[in-house]
């Protein structure tokens, strides 16, 4: 039987899973050692024959599919019920794994054998991307991932606080008895975190290690960084209803639009942003695009908190369970 299971939620980007899976396909560990659990959670036709050709060729790889879109929180859970290794990978669709990265995650967790312990890997930049001067600056602003911030080697405290979805391995069965991702969460935001903060009661330990290397394949610009995180701030105000006792950090985005400019400075500094190099003009207009987009979230997110509430109590029917 698999030592571990990849899991891998996917969502209208089939290019990017063949990398994905092409990359999972060149390990350096035996094939016997993992499986590929892949969900479609409810693409075009393009991802499922994309993965119908990827099956052929990958007999590690078992795939499974939602009919209707219902988000990662979902698609993973529905992948972990059907995983058979008693270690997880989590990863993203968009994740290109460096060869021994599934070696390495077992590797590090064979030396503790802790049922408790939680592997952040590294991700960085795929090298073949051309890394933009804003996806630097969002790599210094900690919004996406806080491995050029405040993380390090070794322990992370509080666990919670950097529990990312795309490289990091764990016991699938401290997973199963915390019944799994929260299926009211319909992006890729705080789904993750929500449920590392019930882990985390249960006594759930992570411990970055870079030596774990994957790769972000897909660039960003500002734009699709906008609609992410005004996503995020939808999610948030779900969890501040789910989990009051959350600590989320007030020192993003709301504290900046607090502390922005008018409408007019702002159109003035984004205009002059088009055309300058300049990193204090830059991360300015970037702050305030940043800013807005996450107070559009924000009401988004209040006008339909009670929806979201009555849709799925708990965690919902595709929670994981024992096999």
């Amino acid at each position: 039987m698999s030592r571990l299971s990849v899991i891998i939620p996917t969502y209208r980007r089939p290019e990017f899973l063949r990398r994905c899976l092409e990359s999972l396909a060149a390990q350096d560990a035996s094939s016997d050692d993992f499986e590929i659990v892949v969900v479609d959670d409810g693409s075009p036709e393009s991802t499922v024959a994309a993965l119908r050709e990827m099956a052929e060729r990958l007999p590690m790889l078992r795939w499974f599919r939602l009919e209707k879109n219902s988000g990662p929180a979902a698609a993973r859970n529905l992948a972990i019920a059907e995983a058979r290794g008693p270690l997880l990978l989590l990863m993203d669709d968009d994740v290109v794994a460096t060869k021994s990265l599934v070696s390495t995650h077992l590797r590090l967790q064979d030396e503790t054998a802790d049922p408790m312990l939680g592997i952040l890997g590294l991700v960085e930049w795929a090298p073949d991307l051309t890394v933009t001067p804003f996806m630097r600056w969002v790599d210094r602003s900690g919004l996406q991932f806080a491995y050029g911030t405040w993380i390090r080697e070794g322990p992370i405290m509080p666990a919670f606080s950097a529990f990312y979805a795309c490289n990091l391995s764990l016991s699938r069965a401290i997973i199963v008895e915390a019944e799994g991702f929260d299926e009211r969460f319909p992006y890729p935001a705080y789904e993750d975190m929500e449920l590392a903060w019930r882990l985390t009661q249960r006594g759930f330990i992570l411990r970055h290690r870079r030596e774990a290397l994957a790769y972000h394949a897909r660039a960003i610009d500002l734009p699709a960084f906008r609609a992410r995180m005004a996503r995020v701030a939808e999610s948030a105000v779900l969890l501040r209803a789910i989990q009051p006792d959350f600590p989320l950090d007030e020192g993003g985005p709301p504290a900046w639009s607090r502390a922005g400019a008018g409408r007019l400075v702002s159109r003035l500094i984004a205009q002059l942003a088009r055309v300058t190099k300049n990193p204090g003009v830059l991360d300015r207009h970037f702050r305030a695009e940043i800013a807005a987009a996450y107070a559009e979230g924000t009401e988004r997110g209040r006008s339909r908190l009670s929806e979201r509430l009555a849709a799925a109590p708990g965690q919902g029917a595709s929670s994981p369970r024992e096999p």
